[in-house]
Protein backbone atom coordinates (compact mmCIF):
# COMPACT_ATOMS: atom_id res chain seq x y z
CA UNK A 1 0.00 0.00 0.00
CA UNK A 2 1.32 3.84 -0.41
CA UNK A 3 3.37 5.35 2.64
CA UNK A 4 4.67 3.54 5.46
CA UNK A 5 1.06 2.03 6.64
CA UNK A 6 -1.88 3.23 4.71
CA UNK A 7 -4.08 0.86 2.27
CA UNK A 8 -6.04 1.73 -0.82
CA UNK A 9 -7.61 0.15 -3.17
CA UNK A 10 -9.63 1.24 -6.72
CA UNK A 11 -12.93 -0.60 -8.04
CA UNK A 12 -13.68 -0.59 -11.43
CA UNK A 13 -17.56 -0.65 -13.17
CA UNK A 14 -16.90 -4.41 -13.75
CA UNK A 15 -15.90 -4.78 -9.81
CA UNK A 16 -12.41 -5.64 -10.51
CA UNK A 17 -10.36 -4.28 -7.06
CA UNK A 18 -7.24 -3.50 -7.57
CA UNK A 19 -4.41 -1.74 -4.45
CA UNK A 20 -3.25 1.78 -5.66
CA UNK A 21 -0.12 2.91 -5.22
CA UNK A 22 0.53 6.63 -6.07
CA UNK A 23 2.96 7.87 -8.39
CA UNK A 24 6.21 9.44 -7.31
CA UNK A 25 5.19 8.62 -3.46
CA UNK A 26 6.80 6.17 -1.06
CA UNK A 27 5.15 2.35 -0.53
CA UNK A 28 5.46 -0.50 1.87
CA UNK A 29 5.13 -3.88 1.54
CA UNK A 30 4.63 -6.98 4.18
CA UNK A 31 5.31 -10.01 3.40
CA UNK A 32 6.03 -13.80 4.79
CA UNK A 33 8.17 -16.69 3.26
CA UNK A 34 6.99 -19.75 4.46
CA UNK A 35 7.55 -23.51 3.53
CA UNK A 36 4.49 -25.58 1.95
CA UNK A 37 4.01 -27.01 5.17
CA UNK A 38 3.63 -23.08 6.29
CA UNK A 39 6.52 -23.10 8.46
CA UNK A 40 8.67 -19.60 8.16
CA UNK A 41 11.77 -19.33 7.06
CA UNK A 42 13.57 -16.73 8.80
CA UNK A 43 17.43 -14.79 7.93
CA UNK A 44 16.67 -15.03 4.20
CA UNK A 45 16.70 -12.65 1.49
CA UNK A 46 13.91 -11.75 -0.94
CA UNK A 47 14.47 -9.61 -4.17
CA UNK A 48 11.90 -7.15 -4.94
CA UNK A 49 11.24 -6.33 -8.23
CA UNK A 50 8.97 -3.60 -9.72
CA UNK A 51 7.82 -4.36 -12.90
CA UNK A 52 10.28 -7.23 -13.37
CA UNK A 53 9.14 -8.14 -17.23
CA UNK A 54 11.04 -4.35 -18.14
CA UNK A 55 13.51 -4.13 -15.20
CA UNK A 56 15.55 -7.09 -14.53
CA UNK A 57 17.18 -5.87 -12.10
CA UNK A 58 15.52 -5.65 -8.07
CA UNK A 59 14.56 -2.59 -7.06
CA UNK A 60 15.97 -3.58 -3.75
CA UNK A 61 16.04 -6.32 -0.83
CA UNK A 62 14.39 -7.37 2.61
CA UNK A 63 15.93 -9.76 4.90
CA UNK A 64 13.15 -12.29 6.60
CA UNK A 65 12.58 -11.94 10.65
CA UNK A 66 13.94 -15.01 11.95
CA UNK A 67 11.13 -16.92 14.18
CA UNK A 68 8.45 -15.79 11.83
CA UNK A 69 9.56 -14.77 8.32
CA UNK A 70 8.11 -12.03 7.42
CA UNK A 71 9.54 -8.63 5.99
CA UNK A 72 8.14 -4.81 6.87
CA UNK A 73 9.74 -2.70 4.15
CA UNK A 74 9.10 0.89 3.39
CA UNK A 75 10.50 2.47 -0.01
CA UNK A 76 11.28 5.74 2.42
CA UNK A 77 13.40 4.14 5.25
CA UNK A 78 17.05 4.31 4.08
CA UNK A 79 17.79 1.01 5.68
CA UNK A 80 15.13 -0.78 3.63
CA UNK A 81 15.78 1.08 0.26
CA UNK A 82 18.62 3.59 0.72
CA UNK A 83 18.24 5.29 -2.83
CA UNK A 84 14.37 5.64 -1.17
CA UNK A 85 12.81 6.40 -4.48
CA UNK A 86 9.28 5.47 -4.50
CA UNK A 87 6.85 4.38 -7.29
CA UNK A 88 8.86 6.07 -10.83
CA UNK A 89 7.56 6.72 -14.24
CA UNK A 90 9.09 3.48 -16.19
CA UNK A 91 10.04 5.17 -19.59
CA UNK A 92 7.17 7.10 -20.66
CA UNK A 93 4.29 5.27 -18.56
CA UNK A 94 3.28 7.40 -15.72
CA UNK A 95 0.45 5.88 -14.76
CA UNK A 96 -1.24 2.73 -15.13
CA UNK A 97 -0.60 -1.50 -14.17
CA UNK A 98 2.40 -2.64 -12.62
CA UNK A 99 3.47 -5.41 -10.76
CA UNK A 100 5.30 -5.72 -8.11
CA UNK A 101 6.93 -9.15 -7.56
CA UNK A 102 8.68 -10.67 -4.25
CA UNK A 103 10.99 -13.49 -4.99
CA UNK A 104 13.13 -15.87 -3.14
CA UNK A 105 16.33 -16.80 -5.35
CA UNK A 106 19.05 -18.60 -3.46
CA UNK A 107 20.59 -19.57 -6.82
CA UNK A 108 20.49 -16.15 -8.26
CA UNK A 109 23.27 -13.27 -7.68
CA UNK A 110 22.37 -10.32 -9.18
CA UNK A 111 23.70 -6.90 -9.08
CA UNK A 112 21.57 -5.05 -6.55
CA UNK A 113 20.09 -7.76 -5.77
CA UNK A 114 20.37 -10.66 -3.25
CA UNK A 115 23.75 -12.76 -3.40
CA UNK A 116 23.60 -16.24 -3.86
CA UNK A 117 23.65 -18.90 -1.13
CA UNK A 118 26.36 -21.14 -1.35
CA UNK A 119 23.63 -24.54 -0.09
CA UNK A 120 20.83 -23.88 -0.30
CA UNK A 121 17.98 -25.93 1.81
CA UNK A 122 14.87 -24.35 0.55
CA UNK A 123 13.85 -24.01 -3.02
CA UNK A 124 13.34 -20.62 -4.69
CA UNK A 125 9.65 -19.08 -5.28
CA UNK A 126 8.23 -15.35 -5.76
CA UNK A 127 4.87 -13.91 -5.73
CA UNK A 128 3.62 -11.49 -8.19
CA UNK A 129 0.93 -8.74 -7.31
CA UNK A 130 -0.65 -6.32 -9.97
CA UNK A 131 -1.02 -2.77 -8.50
CA UNK A 132 -2.81 0.30 -9.91
CA UNK A 133 -0.49 3.59 -10.35
CA UNK A 134 -2.43 6.70 -10.09
CA UNK A 135 -1.50 10.33 -10.01
CA UNK A 136 -2.64 12.94 -7.12
CA UNK A 137 -3.46 16.43 -8.74
CA UNK A 138 -2.77 20.06 -7.63
CA UNK A 139 -5.45 22.69 -9.28
CA UNK A 140 -3.58 26.09 -10.04
CA UNK A 141 -5.91 29.61 -10.51
CA UNK A 142 -4.90 30.39 -14.66
CA UNK A 143 -6.90 33.22 -14.71
CA UNK A 144 -7.93 34.88 -11.61
CA UNK A 145 -12.08 35.60 -11.80
CA UNK A 146 -12.53 38.42 -8.59
CA UNK A 147 -12.17 41.59 -9.04
CA UNK A 148 -11.06 44.65 -6.87
CA UNK A 149 -14.04 46.84 -7.95
CA UNK A 150 -16.52 43.87 -8.45
CA UNK A 151 -18.89 43.05 -10.86
CA UNK A 152 -22.41 44.91 -12.69
CA UNK A 153 -25.32 43.07 -13.29
CA UNK A 154 -24.89 41.42 -17.24
CA UNK A 155 -21.22 41.16 -16.78
CA UNK A 156 -19.43 38.35 -18.24
CA UNK A 157 -17.21 35.82 -15.56
CA UNK A 158 -14.50 33.64 -16.56
CA UNK A 159 -12.00 31.86 -15.20
CA UNK A 160 -9.44 29.38 -15.48
CA UNK A 161 -7.65 26.65 -13.65
CA UNK A 162 -4.55 24.25 -14.48
CA UNK A 163 -4.08 20.58 -13.28
CA UNK A 164 -0.80 18.96 -12.70
CA UNK A 165 0.51 16.16 -11.52
CA UNK A 166 1.50 16.69 -7.98
CA UNK A 167 5.13 15.32 -8.05
CA UNK A 168 5.98 15.85 -11.50
CA UNK A 169 4.15 19.08 -12.70
CA UNK A 170 3.08 17.70 -15.72
CA UNK A 171 -0.06 18.71 -17.14
CA UNK A 172 -3.29 16.25 -16.91
CA UNK A 173 -5.18 16.29 -20.54
CA UNK A 174 -8.76 15.19 -21.17
CA UNK A 175 -9.81 14.92 -17.66
CA UNK A 176 -12.93 16.20 -16.29
CA UNK A 177 -13.33 19.33 -13.76
CA UNK A 178 -16.46 20.29 -12.39
CA UNK A 179 -17.26 23.83 -11.88
CA UNK A 180 -19.97 24.69 -9.08
CA UNK A 181 -21.58 28.22 -9.13
CA UNK A 182 -23.14 29.11 -5.86
CA UNK A 183 -24.71 32.49 -4.47
CA UNK A 184 -24.51 33.52 -0.56
CA UNK A 185 -28.18 33.40 1.04
CA UNK A 186 -26.68 34.81 4.26
CA UNK A 187 -26.69 32.33 6.36
CA UNK A 188 -24.68 29.73 4.05
CA UNK A 189 -23.71 28.80 0.11
CA UNK A 190 -26.29 27.45 -1.83
CA UNK A 191 -25.93 25.69 -5.36
CA UNK A 192 -27.50 27.29 -8.43
CA UNK A 193 -25.45 25.75 -11.48
CA UNK A 194 -22.63 23.09 -11.98
CA UNK A 195 -20.49 23.36 -15.54
CA UNK A 196 -18.33 20.38 -16.73
CA UNK A 197 -15.32 21.44 -18.71
CA UNK A 198 -12.39 18.81 -20.37
CA UNK A 199 -8.72 19.74 -19.77
CA UNK A 200 -6.86 20.68 -22.91
CA UNK A 201 -3.06 19.26 -23.42
CA UNK A 202 -1.87 22.33 -21.59
CA UNK A 203 -4.02 20.98 -18.44
CA UNK A 204 -6.04 23.94 -18.69
CA UNK A 205 -10.01 23.94 -17.76
CA UNK A 206 -12.30 27.20 -18.28
CA UNK A 207 -15.81 28.53 -17.51
CA UNK A 208 -17.62 31.59 -17.86
CA UNK A 209 -21.09 32.29 -16.68
CA UNK A 210 -23.13 35.85 -16.54
CA UNK A 211 -23.70 37.24 -13.85
CA UNK A 212 -26.74 38.15 -12.25
CA UNK A 213 -26.04 40.28 -8.96
CA UNK A 214 -28.53 39.86 -6.68
CA UNK A 215 -30.96 37.71 -8.63
CA UNK A 216 -30.74 33.98 -9.29
CA UNK A 217 -31.63 32.69 -12.66
CA UNK A 218 -34.07 29.92 -12.55
CA UNK A 219 -35.67 32.00 -9.63
CA UNK A 220 -38.52 34.18 -9.25
CA UNK A 221 -37.99 37.67 -11.54
CA UNK A 222 -36.76 40.24 -9.16
CA UNK A 223 -36.48 38.01 -6.30
CA UNK A 224 -32.69 38.74 -4.55
CA UNK A 225 -31.79 35.45 -2.89
CA UNK A 226 -28.09 36.71 -3.30
CA UNK A 227 -27.13 38.75 0.00
CA UNK A 228 -24.58 41.62 -1.40
CA UNK A 229 -24.76 39.85 -4.91
CA UNK A 230 -22.25 37.76 -3.76
CA UNK A 231 -21.12 34.35 -5.59
CA UNK A 232 -18.01 31.97 -5.63
CA UNK A 233 -17.51 29.10 -7.89
CA UNK A 234 -15.90 25.89 -6.96
CA UNK A 235 -13.80 23.68 -8.46
CA UNK A 236 -13.82 19.94 -8.32
CA UNK A 237 -11.31 17.85 -10.15
CA UNK A 238 -13.14 14.58 -10.85
CA UNK A 239 -11.79 10.99 -10.01
CA UNK A 240 -10.89 8.79 -12.29
CA UNK A 241 -8.96 5.23 -12.90
CA UNK A 242 -5.73 7.07 -12.92
CA UNK A 243 -6.23 10.24 -10.82
CA UNK A 244 -7.63 10.84 -7.67
CA UNK A 245 -9.77 13.55 -7.11
CA UNK A 246 -9.19 16.98 -5.47
CA UNK A 247 -11.56 20.05 -4.35
CA UNK A 248 -10.53 23.58 -4.82
CA UNK A 249 -12.89 25.47 -1.87
CA UNK A 250 -10.86 28.36 -0.86
CA UNK A 251 -11.69 30.27 -4.47
CA UNK A 252 -12.01 33.83 -5.20
CA UNK A 253 -15.68 35.69 -3.99
CA UNK A 254 -17.35 37.46 -6.66
CA UNK A 255 -18.51 40.51 -5.39
CA UNK A 256 -21.45 43.58 -6.63
CA UNK A 257 -19.66 46.27 -7.57
CA UNK A 258 -20.51 50.12 -6.49
CA UNK A 259 -22.95 51.11 -9.46
CA UNK A 260 -21.76 54.94 -8.68
CA UNK A 261 -18.34 53.97 -9.17
CA UNK A 262 -18.34 51.94 -12.03
CA UNK A 263 -20.76 54.40 -13.48
CA UNK A 264 -18.80 57.24 -12.91
CA UNK A 265 -16.71 58.14 -15.98
CA UNK A 266 -14.30 60.52 -14.09
CA UNK A 267 -11.08 60.79 -16.22
CA UNK A 268 -8.66 60.61 -13.17
CA UNK A 269 -8.57 55.87 -12.82
CA UNK A 270 -5.71 55.28 -10.80
CA UNK A 271 -4.42 53.53 -14.83
CA UNK A 272 -4.71 57.53 -16.41
CA UNK A 273 -2.76 58.67 -13.17
CA UNK A 274 -0.10 55.80 -13.48
CA UNK A 275 0.25 56.22 -17.24
CA UNK A 276 0.18 60.53 -16.91
CA UNK A 277 2.90 59.87 -14.08
CA UNK A 278 5.29 57.84 -16.44
CA UNK A 279 5.10 60.64 -19.03
CA UNK A 280 5.94 63.23 -16.81
CA UNK A 281 8.59 61.53 -15.61
CA UNK A 282 9.99 60.95 -19.00
CA UNK A 283 9.31 64.66 -19.89
CA UNK A 284 11.23 65.90 -16.53
CA UNK A 285 14.23 63.66 -17.44
CA UNK A 286 14.15 64.69 -21.57
CA UNK A 287 13.96 68.72 -20.27
CA UNK A 288 16.65 68.14 -17.49
CA UNK A 289 18.86 66.60 -20.44
CA UNK A 290 17.46 69.39 -22.81
CA UNK A 291 18.76 71.92 -20.25
CA UNK A 292 22.02 70.75 -19.20
CA UNK A 293 22.78 70.37 -23.15
CA UNK A 294 21.40 74.23 -23.34
CA UNK A 295 24.18 75.31 -20.50
CA UNK A 296 27.10 73.27 -22.07
CA UNK A 297 25.85 75.24 -25.49
CA UNK A 298 25.42 78.42 -23.91
CA UNK A 299 29.09 78.17 -21.93
CA UNK A 300 31.16 77.31 -24.95
CA UNK A 301 29.36 80.35 -27.08
CA UNK A 302 30.75 82.67 -24.56
CA UNK A 303 34.19 81.37 -24.14
CA UNK A 304 34.28 81.31 -28.25
CA UNK A 305 32.77 84.91 -27.84
CA UNK A 306 35.57 85.75 -25.78
CA UNK A 307 38.54 83.79 -27.72
CA UNK A 308 37.24 85.75 -30.78
CA UNK A 309 37.06 89.14 -29.28
CA UNK A 310 40.67 88.53 -28.44
CA UNK A 311 41.70 87.90 -31.74
CA UNK A 312 40.06 90.38 -33.71
CA UNK A 313 41.83 92.49 -30.90
CA UNK A 314 45.24 91.20 -31.80
CA UNK A 315 44.58 91.64 -35.63
CA UNK A 316 43.45 94.99 -34.96
CA UNK A 317 45.95 96.32 -32.35
CA UNK A 318 49.51 96.78 -31.68
CA UNK A 319 49.00 96.64 -27.96
CA UNK A 320 49.54 92.78 -27.22
CA UNK A 321 50.39 92.61 -23.78
CA UNK A 322 47.07 94.32 -23.18
CA UNK A 323 45.55 92.07 -25.57
CA UNK A 324 46.53 88.87 -23.94
CA UNK A 325 46.21 89.61 -20.42
CA UNK A 326 42.32 91.00 -21.36
CA UNK A 327 41.42 87.82 -22.68
CA UNK A 328 42.85 86.53 -19.53
CA UNK A 329 41.12 88.36 -17.34
CA UNK A 330 37.95 87.63 -19.15
CA UNK A 331 38.67 83.71 -18.97
CA UNK A 332 39.31 84.05 -15.09
CA UNK A 333 35.98 85.81 -14.39
CA UNK A 334 34.35 83.67 -16.87
CA UNK A 335 35.95 80.30 -15.25
CA UNK A 336 35.34 82.04 -11.68
CA UNK A 337 31.07 82.82 -12.26
CA UNK A 338 31.07 79.40 -12.94
CA UNK A 339 32.68 77.65 -9.85
CA UNK A 340 35.42 76.66 -12.18
CA UNK A 341 38.21 78.46 -9.88
CA UNK A 342 37.25 79.10 -5.88
CA UNK A 343 40.70 81.23 -5.30
CA UNK A 344 40.91 85.27 -6.06
CA UNK A 345 44.06 84.69 -7.20
CA UNK A 346 45.26 81.40 -9.09
CA UNK A 347 48.38 80.74 -10.92
CA UNK A 348 48.36 80.08 -14.65
CA UNK A 349 48.64 76.42 -14.09
CA UNK A 350 45.97 76.25 -11.92
CA UNK A 351 44.11 78.36 -14.30
CA UNK A 352 45.24 75.77 -17.28
CA UNK A 353 43.54 73.64 -14.87
CA UNK A 354 40.56 74.87 -14.48
CA UNK A 355 40.02 75.33 -18.52
CA UNK A 356 41.07 71.56 -19.34
CA UNK A 357 38.74 70.47 -16.90
CA UNK A 358 35.55 72.72 -19.11
CA UNK A 359 36.95 71.71 -22.74
CA UNK A 360 38.35 68.68 -22.17
CA UNK A 361 37.91 66.84 -25.31
CA UNK A 362 36.76 69.55 -26.94
CA UNK A 363 39.90 71.47 -28.78
CA UNK A 364 43.54 70.05 -28.78
CA UNK A 365 45.99 70.15 -26.00
CA UNK A 366 48.82 71.26 -27.89
CA UNK A 367 46.41 74.48 -28.59
CA UNK A 368 45.72 74.85 -25.74
CA UNK A 369 49.17 74.83 -24.15
CA UNK A 370 50.49 77.24 -26.48
CA UNK A 371 47.99 80.16 -25.31
CA UNK A 372 48.77 78.93 -21.54
CA UNK A 373 52.48 79.05 -22.38
CA UNK A 374 51.56 82.64 -23.85
CA UNK A 375 49.59 83.65 -21.17
CA UNK A 376 52.76 82.99 -19.03
CA UNK A 377 54.96 85.15 -21.07
CA UNK A 378 53.23 87.92 -20.97
CA UNK A 379 52.58 87.41 -17.22
CA UNK A 380 56.15 86.35 -15.97
CA UNK A 381 58.81 87.28 -18.87
CA UNK A 382 60.52 90.48 -19.03
CA UNK A 383 60.98 90.40 -22.64
CA UNK A 384 58.22 92.03 -25.42
CA UNK A 385 55.65 90.21 -26.86
CA UNK A 386 56.43 90.81 -30.66
CA UNK A 387 54.73 89.91 -34.16
CA UNK A 388 56.32 86.28 -33.59
CA UNK A 389 54.04 85.67 -30.05
CA UNK A 390 51.01 86.97 -31.42
CA UNK A 391 51.01 84.95 -34.90
CA UNK A 392 51.05 81.67 -32.13
CA UNK A 393 48.27 82.90 -30.05
CA UNK A 394 46.25 84.17 -33.10
CA UNK A 395 47.14 80.50 -34.34
CA UNK A 396 46.11 78.76 -31.64
CA UNK A 397 43.20 80.73 -31.18
CA UNK A 398 41.93 80.35 -34.13
CA UNK A 399 42.51 76.42 -33.91
CA UNK A 400 40.23 76.70 -30.65
CA UNK A 401 37.30 78.63 -31.93
CA UNK A 402 37.29 76.22 -35.17
CA UNK A 403 37.53 73.57 -32.79
CA UNK A 404 34.67 75.06 -30.92
CA UNK A 405 32.28 75.73 -33.21
CA UNK A 406 32.85 72.09 -34.94
CA UNK A 407 31.75 71.10 -31.21
CA UNK A 408 28.43 73.39 -31.71
CA UNK A 409 27.95 71.53 -35.37
CA UNK A 410 28.21 75.16 -37.00
CA UNK A 411 30.88 73.78 -38.96
CA UNK A 412 30.89 75.03 -42.27
CA UNK A 413 30.69 73.19 -45.70
CA UNK A 414 33.26 74.03 -48.76
CA UNK A 415 32.47 73.28 -52.33
CA UNK A 416 35.61 73.04 -53.91
CA UNK A 417 35.99 71.49 -57.84
CA UNK A 418 36.82 68.08 -55.98
CA UNK A 419 33.23 67.96 -54.50
CA UNK A 420 31.19 69.16 -57.78
CA UNK A 421 29.40 66.87 -59.75
CA UNK A 422 29.96 65.58 -63.04
CA UNK A 423 26.80 64.64 -63.83
CA UNK A 424 26.86 67.28 -66.68
CA UNK A 425 29.51 67.98 -69.22
CA UNK A 426 30.56 71.28 -70.93
CA UNK A 427 27.95 73.39 -73.20
CA UNK A 428 27.27 71.92 -77.07
CA UNK A 429 26.53 74.56 -79.41
CA UNK A 430 23.69 73.96 -81.25
CA UNK A 431 24.50 71.93 -84.89
CA UNK A 432 27.31 70.25 -82.84
CA UNK A 433 27.75 66.63 -81.82
CA UNK A 434 30.23 64.70 -79.93
CA UNK A 435 31.74 61.50 -82.19
CA UNK A 436 32.47 58.29 -80.94
CA UNK A 437 35.96 59.43 -80.48
CA UNK A 438 35.47 62.46 -77.79
CA UNK A 439 35.63 65.36 -80.46
CA UNK A 440 33.02 67.41 -80.88
CA UNK A 441 32.02 68.24 -84.90
CA UNK A 442 30.27 70.39 -86.62
CA UNK A 443 27.59 69.07 -88.75
CA UNK A 444 27.94 69.18 -92.52
CA UNK A 445 31.42 70.08 -92.25
CA UNK A 446 34.39 66.93 -93.29
CA UNK A 447 37.87 67.73 -91.15
CA UNK A 448 39.17 65.24 -93.46
CA UNK A 449 42.32 66.34 -95.29
CA UNK A 450 41.32 63.73 -98.20
CA UNK A 451 39.28 65.01 -100.74
CA UNK A 452 37.72 62.66 -103.35
CA UNK A 453 36.75 65.94 -105.67
CA UNK A 454 33.19 64.62 -105.47
CA UNK A 455 30.36 67.20 -104.68
CA UNK A 456 26.63 67.29 -104.60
Amino acid sequence: GPFRTDIDTFRFENGTVFPVLYLKESFHIDAKLAQVNGNPVGGKCLNIYLDPETNTRPFATAITQDGTGEIEWYSGDPDDNPSRKGVEPSGQKLEGFRTIRIAYEPTKELPGGCKAETTPVVNGSYEDIEVLVRSKVDILLKDHWARAEGYQDGDIVTGKVSILRDRLDVSVEGETVIFTFQYWNGTGYVTNNVEYSVTNEKGEANFSFVYSGKEVPGETKGNELAVNGQWRVLVHFQESAFFQEEFLNSTPTIELGDIAASSDTNFWTFRVITVLGIVFSFALLIGAIMYRNYNERRRIEIIRGILTDSLMSLKASNDYIATIFDCYKQLVRFFRSRGAMKKVYETTREFEDAVNTMLGGITPPEDLDTLFSIFEEARYSDHEIGADQRDRAMEALQSIINHLSNSLGESMLNRTSSTESGLYGSVVKAGSFVDSEGQTRIAGIDDDDERDGFSL
